[in-house]
């Protein structure tokens, strides 16, 4: 899954195509799950076109397979070298009545370079609070939590999440984090 990454980001960089690596490889790398099961590659909305050209270039594109959770702008899933890549741009989630909207800050990546090409990654908080609204995904938002115990987190971060009109149950799950993240430093 690595040298497919790797492979990925060489093209995408070379592009100029605005990318980072988000979910369960984000994790991984962060080294707090053992495995991931795909590449997840959330991408700026402007470079759609030329990043499924380029991800076409690599691999083959799967039929569309949308989900009633989600209402993204763009969703395409390619196979490449076998491994499943998801492309997002443009994330929505649909929590009851509300649409959240994921715009990832270039800004606030991390960098990571394997074998010479620079991977992108998205911050763990955003992927916190994206996992909160998500259903089925608590086990991976308490993961994150613990790990800001252990290491800190920006509350920054947090904080602009919880003031972005997200459902209040979020909202007080949030702030709560962040007022036990301020007690411990």
């Amino acid at each position: 899954m690595e040298n497919c990454l790797i492979k990925i980001a060489k093209e995408l960089n070379a592009q100029n195509i605005g990318w980072a690596l988000g979910a369960s490889m984000l994790l991984y790398y962060k080294g707090l799950i053992p495995k991931a099961n795909d590449l997840d590659l959330v991408i700026a909305l402007d470079d759609v076109e030329r990043a499924e050209h380029v991800l076409t270039s690599l691999g083959k594109k799967q039929p569309e397979n949308p989900h009633s959770d989600y209402a993204t702008r763009y969703f395409g899933e390619f196979i490449i070298e076998g491994v499943d890549v998801d492309v997002i741009a443009g994330f929505r989630i649909v929590t009851g009545d509300t649409t959240i909207e994921y715009v990832p800050d270039p800004k606030t990546f991390e960098t990571l370079v394997l074998q010479g090409e620079t991977i992108h990654l998205c911050p763990l908080e955003d992927w916190y609070v994206l996992y909160l609204l998500m259903s089925n995904r608590e086990e991976r938002a308490a993961t994150i939590k613990e790990h800001f115990f252990r290491t800190g987190a920006n509350t920054t971060c947090l904080k602009t999440w919880a003031e972005r009109g997200l459902p209040q149950a979020f909202v007080r799950q949030i702030n709560a984090l962040v007022s036990e993240l301020d007690t411990r430093a």
